[in-house]
């Protein structure tokens, strides 16, 4: 496939399943993963790339305003995405996370969820059954969800009054008769869920083509903080893909906005560079869906290595050494040698010389990390940086790698 060319669109699914008040009115929806408009379960391989592939899908391609109606939504938190936070583009008001049931707590869980709470979303248990529920969880938790198939019918009300005297709202899910939702009501539980009021249902829309080079442009650009506004807008502008996605995403009933915003310079200002900057990344990797899984693993590898030895090596730097991490495959993502596709990218001299010829501060780190992975252990140190602390980095780099593929959906058979 040539510089220049487009992935091929293919179709994004995303359920919604209602959660009702004790009047039977819509108060959220829990947005859930489908692999296809047939599916009536979710056929899920990997939980963290379900839930991206719901929050792309969601943001980006539906749009939220048209699958939430104004209300609040509800997205699973599996663990790996807990323990490396990641930055939701979803407006954390009108956002309950529900951690799975399969989440047990430790320091990096108990850490991670704090940090979700700090920005301002809810945390919901999933599935939660008494017998086997974790007080740590529980301690950070504003909803709970009471599984009525897997929790005996006659725990339902000393379960429903403990959680209630905690100042917790509770849920009843998997509702299946109009019997099970009147003795819950009756037991003070406030919200319902389940096949009696609703199934989930599908919603299916085109994903938007988008140029790779452009967005690994646009990506490159927001790297710089002083990139002039008319110069991003005219790159934005040159992907319709990347100009869709903006407008949907700051377009969507959870930000609020007094008017629609119908223009590129309009949409960088209001969104800002740090959430561009996330749409961007999940773009780039995204479009590159053609290639081995392993490589765009290696490319996250590579740079989430060259940022963590930043501290070493230059703590100045780390956001231009993550970028030439994540550059430093261009020849194979886009085809052609490393030298022609930096001519393309908007970067600093000192970047482009690193990318191309290891040249300079950057290109040293960006050397020891290529030669370390290689396996040349003198070579790697060469730069000064210690075996010891090539072999942490890479293995933390690698742990982060795998997390961030999962959620961006890079590479993965399920797209």
């Amino acid at each position: 496939m040539t510089e220049g060319s487009i992935a091929g669109s293919s179709a994004v699914c995303v359920a919604r399943q209602p959660i009702f008040d004790d009047q039977m009115k819509v108060v959220a929806y829990e947005l859930l993963y489908r692999s296809s408009a047939q599916d009536r379960h979710a056929r899920i391989i990997d939980d963290a790339t379900a839930t991206a592939q719901v929050v792309i899908g969601s943001v980006a391609e539906i749009g939220l305003e048209r699958l939430s109606g104004g209300s609040d939504i509800h997205l699973n938190l599996p663990r790996e995405l807990i323990v490396n936070p990641a930055e939701l583009p979803l407006h954390p008001a009108r956002t309950v996370l529900e951690v799975l049931e399969s989440v047990r707590a430790d320091g990096e869980v108990l850490a991670g969820i704090r940090d979700f709470r700090r920005r301002g979303f809810r945390i919901a248990l999933d599935d939660f059954v008494s017998a086997a529920h974790d007080e740590e969880l529980l301690g950070l938790a504003d909803i709970v969800k009471i599984d009525l198939l897997l929790e005996p019918l006659e725990r339902w009300a000393g379960t429903a009054s403990m959680l209630l005297e905690r100042g917790l709202q509770v849920v009843a899910e998997k509702v299946e008769t109009r019997e099970q939702f009147e003795q819950c009501r009756a037991l003070g539980i406030q919200a319902f869920q389940g096949y009696w009021f609703q199934r989930p249902e599908t919603f299916v829309a085109q994903r938007a083509t988008s140029n790779r080079l452009v967005t690994l442009q646009v990506l490159s650009a927001l790297q710089d903080p002083e990139c002039p506004m008319p110069a991003l807008e005219r790159l934005v502008q040159q992907d319709l893909g990347l100009v869709y996605r903006l407008l949907r995403v700051i377009n969507s009933g959870y930000y609020h906005l007094p008017r629609t915003v119908t223009s590129v310079r309009e949409a960088i200002l209001m969104l800002g560079q740090d959430s561009l900057r996330r749409l961007c990344t999940i773009m780039a990797l995204a479009a590159f869906d053609d290639r081995p899984q392993e490589l765009l693993v290696n490319t996250l590898t590579r740079a989430r290595m060259c940022e963590l030895l930043s501290v070493i090596t230059h703590p100045d730097h780390s956001g231009q050494l993550f970028l030439a991490g994540l550059l430093s495959h261009l020849d194979a993502l886009l085809g052609v040698p490393t030298a022609q596709a930096v001519r393309t990218l908007p970067l600093a001299p000192e970047l482009e010389s690193a990318l191309v010829s290891h040249a300079g501060p950057i290109g040293a780190t960006l050397r020891s990390v290529v030669t370390f992975e290689r396996g040349e252990w003198i070579a790697s140190t060469a730069g000064g940086i210690e075996l010891p602390q090539l072999q942490g980095a890479y293995l933390e780099a690698v742990g982060w790698a795998d997390e961030a593929r999962g959620l961006l959906g890079a590479g993965h058979p399920s797209r």
